[in-house]
């Protein structure tokens, strides 16, 4: 796949040896199709939060999951010394789900608990694997985990040490902060959540952690299905809808990410919209926001941190990047607050998220400046 810099027209960025007819007649209809996406992926996130005040207003026999931000009190049991040892593939392991239920009695929930990912997967990195909650639909049906199935879990990887509870915090605001900006993005929940270890192996730890929304309800919710790319396969850059694609690269910019590719399906979930490819953002630990210990950029990327910036994004008109740009202009106070209001931080990590975000959204408040890097400081697509 090719990198190069390039300083494309601010009517159009891809290269093209058509007749200049033909190519002003492409570079219409590429305008028009990112006007359309741009409507669609721009409409205000704030008519999410509206949903999600008005799913908790009146009090329901089976709140869902992600109708609120309060945190959970969850308890998982299960042989979890058993799964600390699934480091490869894993099967799926019996567990019970304990939770208050509306009317305030205990639900037990039948679930199946497996590992997950690849990184923090490795045990040189990570001590305690991420997981993945499948849970009895009959069981969930009387609680907060209502039409819930297959739900990611993210907790400490190091239980005990604080300051990988305060690297959860931060992921956990991360996809708040991207679901500030549009509603093509998952949902998340904060959870207080306790290990019970069944057979008595592990003594019981509540830690912080929170449950990701699935695959296939964020595809529902957009109007779009996930697929999974085949191993060793990439799509093309012209795949992807403009606007959504240009948010995911100006979020990982602002966030300091460069852990991703959506043509590589790398960190992403790619969704089919209507024939047109969307990469949903996901894992933000290598991002410089978070900047998780264990955290180090791509050699090949020429960074020395993952505290540096760098652009990934493709060469997208002026027509998208603008309304890009419009939309962060927008959002960047609520986003703010996030981190600002969030309980459970420390001041100094606080302190340092604020700080390193304003850096990241200072550098969006001019047309000039963001042009040169959205625009000029690009990949272009491959010929």
């Amino acid at each position: 796949m090719s990198e190069r810099r390039c300083t494309p027209a601010l009517g159009g960025a891809r290269p093209s040896d058509a007749p200049p007819t033909a190519r002003r007649r492409a570079r219409v209809a590429r305008v028009a199709r990112a006007a359309a996406a741009l409507a669609l992926l721009l409409a205000p996130a704030a008519a999410l939060r509206a949903d999600a005040r008005q799913a908790e207003a009146p009090p329901t026999p089976s709140p869902p999951l992600f109708a609120s931000h309060q945190p959970l009190d969850v308890t998982l049991s299960a042989d979890f010394a058993r799964l600390r040892q699934d480091r490869q593939e894993s099967p799926d392991r019996p567990a019970t789900v304990v939770v208050t239920g509306p009317d305030g009695a205990t639900v037990r929930i039948g679930a199946e608990l497996r590992t997950r990912g690849a990184f923090r997967l490795d045990p040189s990195h990570c001590s305690f694997p991420p997981l993945r909650l499948d849970m009895d639909g009959g069981d969930a049906r009387s609680s907060v985990f209502d039409g819930q199935d297959n739900l990611k879990i993210v907790a400490s990887c190091r239980p005990g040490r604080h300051a990988y509870d305060q690297l959860v915090l931060l992921e956990y605001l991360a996809y708040r902060a991207y679901a500030a900006l549009t509603d093509v993005s998952f949902r998340v929940r904060l959870a207080r959540i306790t290990f019970h270890d069944e057979l008595g192996a592990e003594e019981p730890s509540t830690r912080v952690g929170f449950f990701i929304e699935e695959d296939e309800a964020l595809g529902e919710r957009i109007g779009a299905t996930a697929f999974e790319l085949p191993e060793g396969k990439n799509l093309p850059a012209s795949a992807f809808e403009p606007a959504a694609a240009a948010m995911t690269a100006v979020f990982q910019y602002v966030i300091g990410n460069s852990d991703w590719s959506e043509v590589a399906a790398h960190n992403v979930q790619v969704f089919d919209r209507a024939g047109a490819a969307i990469a949903v953002p996901y894992d933000f630990d290598f991002s410089g926001l978070v900047d998780a210990p264990y955290a180090n950029p791509a050699a090949d990327l020429g960074l020395r941190s993952v505290r540096d910036r760098l652009y990934r994004g493709w060469c997208w008109n002026d027509l998208v990047v603008a309304g890009v740009l419009q939309r962060f202009r927008g959002a960047e106070e609520e986003i703010v607050a996030l981190f600002e209001e969030a309980e459970g931080l420390d001041d100094a990590v606080r302190a340092r998220a604020v700080g390193y975000l304003r850096e990241g959204f200072s550098d969006l408040r001019t047309d000039d400046w963001a042009r040169r890097r959205f625009l000029r400081d690009c990949r272009t697509f491959p010929s």
